[in-house]
């Protein structure tokens, strides 16, 4: 029989045209608890200026309006919104797919218990080291290792959908293949499911243009270094690195060629609709123009973008394995067509050892 993607199912069952969007994600706040090192919304914080309750509710009408299944709430840290459960089971009320992306610092009893009550799909908590020296050497804040393990064996104890996930760093390199093991141990309650653990290996400037977080990245061959005790890691980042490139052909002279567009969307804490995370290009604030305005009217301009230079980007031989964009390219430089050293030799070391992570590799180096 053949198997179709989830999100082919999804039109069918909804009856929808080939684009609406299916997949959202709602960081209700930029605030956070920690200090992390390579976080790219720090300084980016503004409390007074987050939507209100009232106005969280009012879009999540409009995004469920327009068909949206798939719905993510992260910050920041948003279990830090004291209006947290009242959006969530607001959400849950429209009848939105919810994970919830947190750093398990904010786990009080009465959200557990709700939790327990009304499951989202997932718990995502970020576990960036399975010793307190670097875990708290990355959050910057004394005291929040434990925290984050008393969450950790709440949420286990519940029984409740959880997952771990780490970013690849200098500082915990050495042990994210200890902390993917640990995570595999203790959730493995959850037998329905193969892996309970993700591993992120890029790291970004921030969204204010502070540019400190990239000091941390992995090098290639640290990169390699760390996922070579794991083959379940060693599998994944074969597909990571090859970056997000869509499957929507376009001449080399488009300057995008990403179509998260056509069925994902972003909403800031202060109500800016985005296409992409790390861009406000043809973005809308939902304070003055509808999330239909904005999704089917403002969003398909990307389609119009194209290489205004002469930049080796456009007509680069590897292009099909950077993992740069015009979005992350403009974080990183200011301009959007500029290379970013980094990615031009992760894509060209990439190439040069992408056989070694073939199936057959992955089978040689970890043997049945």
């Amino acid at each position: 029989m053949e198997t179709q993607s989830t999100l082919h199912f999804i039109r069918k069952l909804h009856n929808k045209k080939s684009r609406f969007p299916s997949v959202g994600q709602l960081e209700l706040t930029y605030r956070c608890n920690l200090n992390c090192i390579h976080c790219y919304c720090k300084g980016s914080e503004d409390a007074e200026k987050e939507l209100t309750t009232s106005q969280f509710k009012r879009i999540l009408d409009e995004i469920q309006a327009e068909g949206c299944f798939f719905l993510t709430l992260t910050g920041g840290e948003p279990l830090l919104r004291k209006d947290f459960l009242e959006l969530y089971s607001y959400a849950k009320s429209k009848g939105f797919i919810i994970s919830i992306f947190t750093n398990g610092q904010n786990f009080s009893e009465e959200i557990v218990d709700y939790l327990v009550k009304s499951p989202p799909l997932s718990i995502e908590m970020t576990l960036n080291g399975i010793t307190r020296s670097t875990y708290e050497g990355i959050t910057q804040v004394k005291g929040s290792f434990s925290k984050a393990m008393k969450a950790i064996e709440l949420l286990v104890e519940k029984k409740l959908p959880l997952k771990l996930k780490a970013n690849g760093l200098k500082q915990n390199r050495h042990e994210i293949a200890r902390i993917k093991k640990w995570a595999e141990d203790i959730l493995s309650y959850q037998s329905e499911e193969k892996y309970h653990f993700k591993f992120d290996p890029m790291v970004y400037p921030r969204l204010n243009g502070d540019k400190s977080p990239c000091q941390y990245r992995l090098s290639f061959q640290e990169h390699l270094e760390a996922i070579r005790e794991d083959p379940d890691i060693w599998e994944e980042c074969h597909t990571r690195l090859k970056g997000e490139l869509s499957d929507l052909p376009r001449d080399r002279d488009f300057l995008y060629h990403c179509n998260s567009w056509l069925y994902k969307f972003f909403i800031n804490p202060y109500g800016r609709l985005k296409f992409c995370q790390f861009t406000e290009k043809f973005s809308v604030n939902l304070r003055e123009v509808s999330f239909k305005e904005g999704f089917y009217n403002v969003f398909p301009q990307v389609l119009n973008e194209r290489f205004r230079t002469e930049s080796k980007c456009r007509d680069c031989a590897l292009r099909s394995l950077c993992y740069v964009c015009p979005a992350r390219a403009f974080l990183e430089t200011g301009d959007e067509e500029n290379p970013v050293p980094f990615y031009c030799q992760l894509a060209k070391e990439t190439a040069e050892c992408k056989n070694m992570f073939s199936k057959a590799a992955i089978n040689e180096a970890f043997p049945k």
